[in-house]
C-alpha cells in the first residue's frame, strides 16, 4: 500500500467512525474507536479534519479530549489519550501494530473480532460495477466509483453510501430493519429491491422497483424509525414512503414529489447494471456527464446551442470513442484531445475544396 492510499483509507475511515458517533455507538464500538485513534496520529487529525460538523454532539463530549482545536498536543491531552485508551489498547495493540493489520480493512478486521457487529467495506473504481453479498443474505450492485460501508448488528442493519451508486435486493427480517443512509437522508427497505444515487451531499436519488422504502433523516433513533415503519401500515400514501415503480430526488434535504416511472423509463435508469448507458432525449451536456462518471476523461462544450443537442442511443459505459464518433458523424460536430483527460467539442468546420474535418482518435 503507497503512502496515497493509506491516507486515504485513513481519510474514509474517519469519515466512516464521524458516521457511526452520529448513529450511537455500542461499549464494544467506543472501546475500538478510543484504540483506533490512539493507534496513529494521523487518525486523530483526520477526525479533527472532519469533526467541525458534529462537535456539538453529545456523545463526543465524553471524548472531547480526542478533538483538540490544534493539531499539536499537549502533555495533558496525552495523558488524556492514555488513560481513555488503556483497557483497549491492551487488546488491540499487537494487531493494530502489526503490517498484516495496517494493509487489511479496518471494517475487515472488526469483522474478525466482534460477534455481535459486523463491519464491511465494499468499493470499485471508477468504470467498474460489482456484485456483492452481505452477511444476511441481501445483494448489493454498486456502480462506478461507488464506497459502501456496513455494520450489522443484532438489532439493525445499517450501511453508509458514502459516494456513487448502489442497488439493493434486500433479504426479509422483520427483526432487524435495513437502513442505507447517505448524506443526510437515511433509506429503509420494507421488502425492497431500490437503488440509492449520491450526486452529491445535496443530491439524492431513489427508485424503488419492488415493495417500499421509507425515507428518514439519516441521525434518526432507532427506536423512532421502528415506530415509523409501524406507521407505514396506517399511513401508505405518506410523500417519504416511496414504493414500486416510483422515483423522488432530495435537494438540500427537501424531498421532491414522487413520481411514477415507466418500465421503459426503469430500464433505462438502471441499464448501468448489465454495462450500458442508453439516452433517449437527454442533452448532449447531460450525456457527457454521464459518460463522466466511468472514465477519467472529461468533456469541454465549445458553446451553450451544443451543450442543449438532443442525443439518442445504446453505448457500453465507458466507451467514449463510440459515443464521439456518433455525435461527430450525426451532429456535424468535432472533437479533439486537448490533453490526456481532457477532450474539446466544437462545431465542425466546412471547406468548400476539403469537405468536413475529420475527428481525432481518442
Amino acid at each position: 500500500m503507497t503512502k496515497t492510499q493509506y491516507n486515504s483509507e485513513i481519510e474514509v475511515q474517519a469519515k466512516y467512525w464521524l458516521w457511526r458517533i452520529e448513529q450511537g455507538l455500542s461499549q464494544q464500538e467506543r472501546q475500538a474507536f478510543v484504540a483506533w485513534v490512539n493507534q496513529d496520529n494521523k487518525h486523530h487529525l483526520a477526525l479533527h479534519k472532519y469533526s467541525p460538523s458534529i462537535k456539538m454532539s453529545k456523545f463526543l463530549a465524553e471524548f472531547n479530549g480526542l478533538f483538540p482545536l490544534e493539531k499539536k498536543h499537549s502533555n495533558n491531552t496525552q495523558k488524556l489519550f492514555k488513560h481513555l485508551s488503556l483497557a483497549a489498547s491492551v487488546i488491540f495493540f499487537s494487531m493494530l501494530t502489526s503490517e498484516i493489520f495496517l494493509n487489511k480493512s479496518l471494517f475487515s478486521f472488526f469483522q474478525q473480532t466482534s460477534s455481535a457487529i459486523v463491519y464491511q467495506q465494499f468499493s470499485t473504481k471508477t468504470g467498474e460495477q460489482a456484485s456483492f453479498s452481505l452477511p444476511d443474505g441481501s445483494l448489493v450492485h454498486l456502480n462506478t466509483n461507488s464506497l459502501l460501508t456496513l455494520s450489522f448488528s443484532d438489532n439493525h442493519r445499517q450501511l453508509n453510501l458514502v459516494k456513487g451508486e448502489a442497488l439493493f435486493d434486500v433479504a426479509k427480517d422483520k427483526s432487524r430493519p435495513f437502513s442505507v443512509t447517505s448524506g443526510q437522508q437515511s433509506f429503509t427497505a420494507l421488502g425492497t429491491i431500490f437503488n440509492v444515487q449520491k450526486n452529491d451531499n445535496n443530491h439524492l436519488e431513489l427508485i424503488v422497483t419492488e415493495g417500499r422504502v421509507l425515507i428518514a433523516d439519516s441521525n434518526e433513533p432507532l427506536i423512532e424509525l421502528t415506530q415509523q415503519i409501524a406507521n407505514t401500515v396506517q399511513f401508505p400514501e405518506r410523500n417519504n414512503i416511496v414504493t414500486a415503480g416510483e422515483k423522488t430526488v432530495i435537494v438540500n434535504k427537501i424531498q421532491l414529489p414522487k413520481n411514477k416511472i415507466s418500465p421503459l423509463a426503469l430500464s433505462q435508469e438502471l441499464a448501468w447494471q448489465k454495462g450500458m448507458l442508453i439516452f433517449d432525449g437527454e442533452s448532449l451536456a447531460t450525456a457527457l456527464d454521464e459518460i463522466s462518471r466511468y472514465t477519467d476523461i472529461r468533456f469541454t462544450i465549445q458553446d451553450q446551442a451544443l451543450a442543449k443537442i438532443k442525443v439518442a442511443g445504446y453505448f457500453k459505459a465507458g466507451d467514449v470513442e463510440t459515443l464521439l464518433d456518433s455525435i461527430s458523424n450525426n451532429f456535424d460536430l468535432t472533437y479533439t484531445q486537448t490533453n490526456n483527460n481532457n477532450v474539446l467539442i466544437t462545431k465542425a468546420i466546412h471547406s468548400a475544396t476539403l469537405g468536413p474535418t475529420t475527428s481525432s482518435t481518442l
